[in-house]
């Protein structure tokens, strides 16, 4: 059977009408799934997005807030620290031993400024016990053995020594040795030196 032949029987297949019925149909179908499967996914992705934004402005605020309370935090104790009446200044290293729980190193290099040039033995001794909070910190240990060299008052001497001693630390054992044979040094304060260095060769 030729073509001619084929079209002539099949003529009814190939009306116009028909064919445009079924392609209009077929074009509805494919014109809704373009039109309504992506918005899914847009809709989905738009939300998530949202979401993540709302999450990173939160973290955002609350961050803000810590690090602004901290540098609050940070700037009272420093100006109770500075302060010329050692009522303030020991009650800033107060203040900096009960409400800090990480250290601070602005707040830990004004302490060893004290340790090593304040006038008061009490405000000395507060500020060794609030720098042994991070026993760790070499910086807070070689001042330590630093101060006790040039350290002339008995009792602060002897919490010097003490702290050393709690704090294992075998460096001091020349300064303690030093100490223990200098015949202007008191009597408690050699013994205190002496007890010491037999605990840290232990």
């Amino acid at each position: 059977m030729n073509l001619k032949e084929h079209i002539q029987q099949h003529k009814n297949e190939f009306d116009s009408e028909k064919m445009s019925a079924a392609s209009e149909v077929l074009f509805k179908k494919k014109l809704q799934a373009e039109l309504h499967q992506p918005k899914k996914p847009k809709v989905v992705y738009l939300r998530f997005i949202a979401v993540a934004a709302s999450i990173v402005l939160v973290l955002s605020i609350f961050f803000w807030n810590q690090n602004s309370n901290e540098l609050t935090k940070t700037s009272e104790v420093l100006a109770f620290l500075n302060n010329e009446s050692a009522g303030k200044r020991l009650e800033g290293v107060y203040k900096f031993e009960d409400e800090f729980k990480k250290e601070d190193s602005k707040i830990i290099n004004t302490l060893i400024k004290i340790l090593h040039n304040d006038a008061n033995a009490n405000v000395k001794i507060a500020t060794i016990d609030a720098l042994l909070k991070f026993p760790s910190n070499d910086n807070v240990r070689t001042n330590l053995i630093t101060a006790l060299e040039k350290e002339k008052t008995p009792l602060v001497q002897i919490k010097i020594i003490k702290s050393l001693s709690f704090l294992r630390e075998h460096r001091a054992q020349k300064t303690l040795e030093e100490i223990i044979n200098n015949e202007e040094i008191f009597p408690i304060v050699k013994s205190n030196a002496t007890l010491a260095i037999n605990q840290l060769k232990q």
